[in-house]
């Protein structure tokens, strides 16, 4: 798989047939994987007048995120979630009266 410049010189692509894998650099940021891309659309990339904007319409919806994040992620969210449910439920844990254990007659709601 070898690097091919775009038109007007504002990136690079290389392009794996066989897996579908297009990596895409532009200048100022890192490379970019995408799976699965027809080899049309590789075409179409390395002709249009304008590879930039034809890269952010039709392929930068397809990125493939790094692996190495996946994990992380999750136990990111996994913690969030946890924290979430700890603070409903000291929410939902309220001591509204301990002398009647909780129960209320209806006489003593109205007076409220």
């Amino acid at each position: 798989m070898e690097w091919a410049a775009l038109k007007l010189k504002q990136g690079r692509a290389a392009y794996d047939a066989e897996t579908g894998d297009l990596h895409v650099k532009f200048s100022g940021s890192a490379p970019v994987r995408h799976a699965n891309i027809p080899p049309h659309v590789y075409q179409n990339l390395s002709e249009t007048n304008d590879p930039h904007f034809y890269y952010q319409y039709y392929i930068a919806p397809s990125r493939v995120s790094p692996a190495r994040r996946g994990p992380i992620s999750m136990i990111s969210y996994g913690l969030k979630l946890v924290l979430l449910l700890a603070a409903c439920s000291l929410l939902m844990a309220t001591d509204l009266d301990t002398g009647h254990g909780g129960i209320f007659e209806e006489s003593e709601l109205r007076s409220n």
